[in-house]
């Protein structure tokens, strides 16, 4: 996904509570990710997208699937640009729901109650984040050097979070090996 946005983003929030307190069924999840795709789609690739469950009560794992799997598996593939998403207002019950149907798919995604935290989580991609929240603005060698960690392997975590339109990128400079530099601010912390 290419999030090479600026910092002075649009906002766009989508209330989940709006499909029930209690969502079940992946025909009523594939509406509600439809719906949500139709409006990122009008709001532009600049647009900071909040997907807000206050008011949601529980849900089902494959109602987590069908909305927030195949979303974040379509941004990832750069289906649907953004200067970024979020989920907020999240319980215990609804974390649960999306942690695992993350996990099962090999995403992430950022969330925002209580700070910003990552879900569908792996050990090192934790670890980047922790240092990410540490940096707050940064390059890819920045974080390498933060965690001893090779540019390459920096650059592989860093586009995962980028693909979960979790971090902004944004072209700093052309660096002196003439290749393409970027600067990695969360999301969360933006606009």
């Amino acid at each position: 996904m290419n999030l090479e946005t600026t910092m002075d983003s649009d906002a766009l929030d989508f209330s989940v509570d709006q499909f029930g307190a209690f969502l079940a069924t992946r025909s009523k999840a594939q509406q509600a990710r439809e719906r949500l795709e139709r409006e990122i789609k009008s709001a532009g690739a600049g647009t900071v997208v909040t997907v807000d469950f206050n008011g949601v009560e529980a849900m089902t794992i494959s109602f987590a699937d069908e909305f927030l799997g195949k979303l974040y598996t379509a941004l990832s593939a750069g289906d649907h640009p953004t200067a970024g998403v979020r989920l907020a207002g999240l319980n215990e019950e609804t974390r649960e729901a999306i942690d695992i149907c993350l996990e099962r798919r090999d995403l992430i995604a950022l969330a925002l109650d209580d700070g910003p935290t990552l879900l569908g989580r792996t050990e090192p991609l934790q670890e980047t984040f922790d240092a990410v929240l540490q940096l707050r603005e940064f390059r890819a060698a920045d974080l390498a050097t933060r965690l001893s960690i090779t540019a390459q392997n920096a650059n592989n975590r860093l586009k995962r979070l980028v693909d979960a339109a979790a971090l902004h990128r944004r072209q700093a400079a052309v660096s002196n090996r003439g290749g393409k530099e970027f600067v990695y601010t969360l999301v969360g912390l933006a606009g």
